[in-house]
């Protein structure tokens, strides 16, 4: 049975975001490890984290009584080297894979396709641009 040969810039994509996503998920598995490791070097002590949790409190209470309150949603860039820090710069990385791709299917798009799909190329840089808004924070969803 003959496979039908799936075009470049699908293949660019599903790459792209298939080895961003392996990068995040071993970032996201050793962030936990450093977090065990130095324990008191955490923005919130993984002991107090979880007994929280498992005692059923709110977000909001978590924060408040682990953390000394919610400290933004980019507090990872200030404590990177943290286990919680490093973790969160994987989910980051996880969630963030699609601007890349995007990026690099519509050059494989204009430059690489057999034939160039200059509505492809537009799609994918609108959407990319829709990802990058949403990632400032400029729009965004309640």
């Amino acid at each position: 049975m003959e496979q039908p040969e799936i075009p470049v810039a699908q293949r660019v994509f599903g790459q792209s975001v298939y080895w961003l996503c392996v990068v995040a998920a071993i970032v996201c598995m050793v962030g936990p490890v450093i977090a065990l490791v130095a324990v008191d070097s955490n923005v919130m002590n993984p002991h107090f984290l979880f007994a929280s949790i498992f005692d059923g409190n709110t977000a909001d209470v978590v924060w408040r009584e682990v953390g000394g309150g919610f400290p933004g949603g980019h507090f990872w860039l200030e404590s990177i080297g943290t286990g919680d820090g490093f973790t969160q710069l994987g989910l980051v990385v996880g969630c963030a894979s699609a601007l890349p791709a995007l990026l690099a299917t519509a050059a494989a798009y204009l430059f690489k396709s057999k034939e160039k799909s200059f509505i492809w190329v537009f799609f994918c840089l609108v959407i990319a641009a829709l990802v990058t808004i949403s990632m400032l924070g400029i729009f965004s969803v309640q």
